[in-house]
C-alpha cells in the first residue's frame, strides 16, 4: 500500500505553497482596510486555479478530488476570503453546472467560471430550514414555456459577488422532496432578484453573507438544470464533493494551526526555559499531532476512492466530519497554547479559531455527518 501523493499533485501542492507564501504578504493590508487586493484575485485567475475541478473536455485542468482536497488545504492557510472565489469554482454549484447541465448552459458559464470571471452562489439554505432540504418554500411553477420563482434563500455565501444562483425551488410539491424539487440557474440581475439582508459572521467571509428574495422572476425553459424534479439527486452529489472539499479546507487550518502552536511553543521563553518544555504543552501537542495525521488520512483515502469511482456518501461525511472536528480542537489548544497573545486580534491563530468553527456547520452539521454514517452502517 502506498501512501504517497502521486507526482502530478504533489507538483501541484508545491506550486500551490508557493503561491500561498507570495499573497500572504497581503494579510496585513486585508486586515486594516477589510478589502481583499485585487492582486490576490489576479494571482489566482493567472495561475489556473478556477479550473483546477473542471474536466479537460469542459477547459479545465480535471485535477480530481484527491489533488482539489490537497490544494484547498494549502490554500487554507491564508484568510478565507483570499481565495472564496476559487473555493466557490470547485463548489457545488460549478460541479452540478457541469455535471447536469445541457450543453448551452455550460457553453455560456464555464468557460467564464474557469477563467475566473464568474461567480456562482449557491441557494439552498432558507431563514426556516438549513439541513432539512425537503422543508424549502421557495418554488417555481410553469408559465408558458418557462418557470415563474418565487422565494427566499439565506446564508448565501459569495452571494454579493455572484452574478449567477444556481437555487433549489420546489417544482411539484406532492412528489415531496425526492421527485418534486429542481435546480435552476439565476442571473442575479434578473428583475424580482433582490439582496434582502446581509449577515455579518463570527469568521470567514466579508462583509457577510447574503439574504436573497425572489419576487415572480420570469425564468426561460433552458433556466432548468438538468431534469425537473432531480434536483435534491444533483444536490447530494454535489455535497458530497463539497464535503471532500470543507474537509480540506478543515485540514489545512487545523494543519496550520498545529505549525504555528509548535513554533510559537519552542520559542516562547518560560520559567527559564521554553513553553515546549512543560509536559502540558507536550502532551496538547501530540494530541493536535495526533488529531491532525487521523483526518489527512481519511480525507485523502475518502478523496482517493472518489475519484476511482467509489463515490460513498459515508466516506465523505467521515472526511467532513473528523476534519473539521480535529481542527476545530487544535485550534482551540492552539490559542490555548499562545495564552493571551492567542486572543489578540491580528495573530493567525486567532483568525483560524474564528475561521474554522464553521466547518462543523456549513455543507451538513456534524449531527448530519453522523447521521448519515449511521444510516450507512445500518444499512449494511
Amino acid at each position: 500500500m502506498d501512501f504517497n501523493l502521486p507526482e502530478e499533485v504533489t507538483s501541484l501542492v508545491e506550486m500551490t505553497r508557493k503561491i500561498v507564501a507570495d499573497v500572504s504578504k497581503y494579510e496585513a493590508e486585508f486586515h486594516q482596510t477589510g478589502k481583499v487586493p485585487q492582486a490576490v484575485y489576479d494571482v489566482f485567475k493567472d495561475t489556473g486555479f478556477f479550473g483546477l475541478s473542471f474536466s479537460e473536455e469542459n477547459g479545465g485542468l480535471g485535477v480530481g478530488l484527491l489533488a482539489t482536497v490537497c490544494v484547498q488545504a494549502e490554500l487554507a492557510h491564508l484568510p478565507p476570503q483570499f481565495w472564496a472565489d476559487v473555493k466557490s469554482s470547485q463548489g457545488p454549484q460549478s460541479r452540478i453546472i457541469e455535471t447536469f447541465g445541457s450543453e448551452r448552459m455550460r457553453e455560456e458559464n464555464l468557460p467564464a467560471i474557469i477563467a475566473g470571471d464568474l461567480v456562482v452562489s449557491f441557494a439552498l439554505s432558507e431563514p426556516h430550514c438549513g439541513s432539512d432540504v425537503s422543508a424549502i418554500r421557495t418554488n417555481a411553477r410553469r408559465s408558458g414555456d418557462g418557470w415563474v420563482l418565487n422565494g427566499a434563500k439565506t446564508y448565501i455565501s459569495n452571494g454579493f459577488r455572484a452574478k449567477k444562483t444556481v437555487v433549489a425551488a420546489y417544482t411539484d410539491k406532492d412528489k415531496g422532496a425526492s421527485g418534486g424539487i429542481s435546480l435552476f440557474l439565476v442571473p442575479t440581475d434578473a428583475p424580482g432578484y433582490s439582496f434582502s439582508g446581509t449577515l455579518q459572521l463570527m469568521g470567514t467571509a466579508t462583509p457577510g453573507v447574503a439574504e436573497l428574495a425572489f419576487d415572480d422572476i420570469e425564468l426561460p425553459a433552458e433556466a432548468l438544470i438538468g431534469e425537473e424534479g432531480k434536483g435534491l439527486a444533483y444536490v447530494m452529489r454535489g455535497l458530497n464533493e463539497g464535503r471532500l472539499a470543507i474537509a480540506g479546507t478543515a485540514l489545512g487550518m487545523g494543519e496550520y494551526a498545529l505549525e504555528l502552536a509548535l513554533d510559537y511553543a519552542k520559542e516562547r521563553p518560560a520559567f527559564g526555559g521554553t513553553l515546549s518544555d512543560f509536559q502540558a504543552i507536550q502532551h496538547m501537542l501530540a494530541d493536535m499531532a495526533l488529531d491532525m495525521r487521523a483526518a489527512r488520512l481519511v480525507a485523502l483515502d475518502a478523496a482517493w476512492r472518489f475519484d476511482q469511482g467509489e463515490h460513498r456518501r459515508d466516506l465523505c461525511s467521515m472526511a467532513k466530519l473528523l476534519c473539521s472536528e480535529a481542527a476545530n480542537r487544535t485550534a482551540d489548544k492552539a490559542v490555548q497554547i499562545y495564552g493571551g497573545a492567542g486572543y489578540v486580534r491580528g495573530q493567525a491563530v486567532e483568525r483560524i479559531f474564528r475561521d474554522v468553527r464553521v466547518t462543523r456547520i456549513y455543507e451538513g452539521a456534524s449531527e448530519v455527518q453522523r447521521n448519515t454514517i449511521a444510516r450507512q452502517l445500518l444499512r449494511d
